[in-house]
């Protein structure tokens, strides 16, 4: 039985004051249909947050690169940076922002911990003006292996 499949359980959550109002905005900021829905966010948003610091979890990593393509070799250094994780380097674009600076986007795949540390690498390579990276679980959260295990185990693509 897939995720989508499983019948709707309804608990209830005693809260009010601040918190509720609170909430509420979030909610309507974020543009959540109704309250059910944005509890639902944050649950997954945690279950995600929670499966990434397991260091071997498979996880899927954007990389944002700002840097000034004048700075000394930096975009050979990228490359070249890389060329020696070609294992882990899904694609990567690069967009000119002006004359000077560029935006490079790096899609990665991997265990976690890999992935944090090919994206300190770029992140932290001389000339990047600011990066940052966005992990997410490379598996749904809350299938049978994390719920029986703790945490999410990989398992072979198929297709």
């Amino acid at each position: 039985m897939s995720a989508k499949d499983d019948p709707l359980i309804r608990f209830s959550v005693a809260i009010g004051g601040e918190l509720l109002q609170r909430f509420d905005q979030y909610r309507e900021e974020h543009q959540y249909p109704n309250r059910s829905e944005a509890v639902r966010g944050l649950m997954r948003a945690a279950l995600i947050e929670d499966a990434i610091e397991h260091e071997d979890v498979e996880a899927v990593g954007v990389v944002t690169l700002i840097y000034d393509h004048h700075a000394s070799r930096i975009s050979d250094r990228l490359t070249e940076l890389q060329h020696e994780h070609l294992d882990r380097v899904v694609t990567s674009t690069h967009m000119h922002l002006d004359s000077t600076r560029c935006l490079e986007v790096i899609l990665l795949r991997g265990p976690t911990r890999v992935i944090r540390e090919l994206a300190n690498g770029l992140i932290g390579t001389k000339g990047v003006e600011t990066g940052r990276l966005v992990l997410a679980s490379a598996h749904p959260v809350g299938s049978a292996d994390a719920e029986a295990h703790g945490h999410p185990h990989p398992h072979p693509h198929s297709g």
